[in-house]
């Protein structure tokens, strides 16, 4: 049974370009209006950073999924869809996309998940898809909203394991929500970054040879007063050191937007014996699997069969 790539394999080059957009923007079209002094420019930024692209906006849901709503203590709803074994779940995983993604992409990885006995939930996070919310805080907010979904599924399955399959955004959410959260069982995190404001700082030289590359982080901050919350405190790499569960952590060699020394970082924080670091050579942000298909699948299988055991036969 392969298993899906969480990123997708094949990305519809619309998004790819999108993103590109996104990171010239952040950085080169910034330089063009007074490198980040002129008023409007730093807001156009900001909202581009916490206001990303919603994409799966009423998307139909698949026959074979049923599409739940939950609503959070401040009021916002989360819409998901959830895939749920032929039997009892042995284990609960919650699917969580990339920026300006949706539930509606993860689909194959919760179908995947179901067949090898899990119950599988895929949310749109605030700001992204069906939900509701106002701002994308890359995490600071979101990591108690994975830690109110872990409390309703272990409501409706007593004792069932709870775990994270995030990629890149969804990657960083779910590092975060386990630092915060010790009742999160394992995860699967691909392609993240390691700290928002240094991420930041890396897209903004990667676009030009100016020594400019405080304007990174200092977007980054402005985005962070426009939607409430400290940039500083976004920082995976950080998270990781009260990890204290199995991570299987993956990472393209090749990745164009997320350079693989972040991973590395990510890694170089964890001392837990049940962590494993994998990089996968040719990789892509958006190819992940399709870097060596064989190796994705063999090291996801093996972390499933260690954690929730083997598929049903």
């Amino acid at each position: 049974m392969a298993a899906p790539s969480s990123s997708s394999a094949t990305p519809p080059k619309p998004r790819r370009r999108r993103l590109k957009r996104w990171m010239k923007i952040t950085g080169a079209t910034v330089l063009v209006f007074g490198l980040g002094s002129c008023s409007l420019t730093k807001r156009l930024v900001a909202e581009a950073i916490v206001h990303p692209q919603r994409k799966g906006v009423g998307a139909p849901v698949p026959e074979d999924l049923t599409a739940r709503t939950f609503k959070l203590p401040d009021g916002v709803e989360l819409r998901t869809w959830e895939a749920r074994p032929a039997g009892p779940p042995k284990a609960a995983v919650l699917v969580l996309h990339g920026i300006s993604d949706s539930k509606a992409t993860q689909v194959e990885t919760l179908r995947f998940l179901a067949r090898r006995g899990i119950m599988a939930m895929a949310p749109d996070m605030r700001a992204h898809g069906d939900s509701g919310g106002q701002f994308a805080t890359y995490g600071y907010v979101e990591k108690n909203d994975l830690s109110l979904l872990r409390k309703v599924v272990e409501k409706e399955f007593s004792k069932l394991q709870v775990g994270l399959w995030g990629t890149s955004y969804g990657g960083a959410i779910a590092l975060q929500a386990m630092s915060i959260d010790d009742q999160f069982d394992f995860a699967i995190i691909e392609s993240t970054f390691a700290d928002l404001r240094d991420v930041a700082r890396a897209q903004v030289v990667s676009h030009t040879t100016l020594p400019v590359s405080w304007l990174g982080p200092y977007m980054m901050n402005e985005a962070g007063k426009l939607a409430s919350f400290d940039p500083g405190q976004v920082s995976p790499e950080h998270s990781m050191e009260k990890i204290k569960v199995p991570i299987l952590h993956m990472h393209g060699v090749n990745d164009e937007i997320i350079p693989i020394d972040q991973g590395r970082r990510i890694a170089s924080h964890s001392h837990d014996p049940n962590y494993r670091f994998v990089e996968i050579p040719k990789g892509t942000h958006f190819g992940l699997k399709a870097g060596d298909p064989k190796k994705y699948d063999e090291e996801v299988k093996a972390f499933l069969d260690k954690v929730v055991g083997p598929a049903p036969e």
